[in-house]
């Protein structure tokens, strides 16, 4: 089964590389890729919105959410899994970014992006989806920069929704009174 879902990730990857792949999006999904780098743009973001009192519960659901997300992807699941990933298992010769040290599973950038859009979302639609927006496109850079399977970014995208749907409403709850 694992097998089958390996080359069936390959063959999306494959697909991306050779009818994608342009000098444009060349230039423009690396400097994508590296605004997930670690979480950060999300990270300054949850800071930025500690700022203004209306939006500090934002920030301290993007905070907290990114926390735990990290905490449970980069924390326990790539030990887990141990997947490699695949410009390991199949190099090619013209990489964008640098090969990470890390494995694969799940995408650490598309976790962090989709739990930060998501605790967003639930705070204010508009801010959420503009956040989705970018998060989709850092979670497209990781399979155009071919650092991630398919399903390493599926994997990262659920993983960071389901904790930002479980903790989000729960911290609003409990933070309400910061915003009054």
């Amino acid at each position: 089964m694992l097998a089958m879902i390996t080359s069936l990730d390959f063959s999306i990857l494959l697909w991306i590389q050779e009818h994608l792949r342009c000098g444009v999006l060349d230039t423009i999904l690396p400097f994508i890729t590296h605004l997930g780098d670690k979480g950060l743009c999300w990270i300054v973001l949850g800071i930025l919105l500690l700022i203004p009192r209306r939006t500090r519960v934002w920030g301290i659901c993007v905070l907290v959410c990114l926390a735990v997300d990290c905490l449970l992807g980069e924390g326990l699941l790539k030990h887990l899994f141990l997947r490699q990933r695949p410009c390991i298992l199949r190099p090619i010769e013209d990489m964008l970014v640098s090969v990470p040290h890390t494995t694969s599973f799940p995408s650490g950038h598309s976790a962090s992006s989709f739990t930060a859009a998501t605790a967003l979302f639930f705070n204010n639609r508009r801010a959420g989806i503009a956040a989705y927006v970018l998060a989709f496109l850092i979670a497209f850079s990781r399979l155009y920069c071919y650092v991630h399977f398919p399903t390493d970014v599926l994997g990262g995208i659920l993983l960071g929704i389901c904790v930002a749907i479980v903790l989000t409403p729960m911290l609003k709850r409990r933070l309400s009174h910061i915003s009054n």
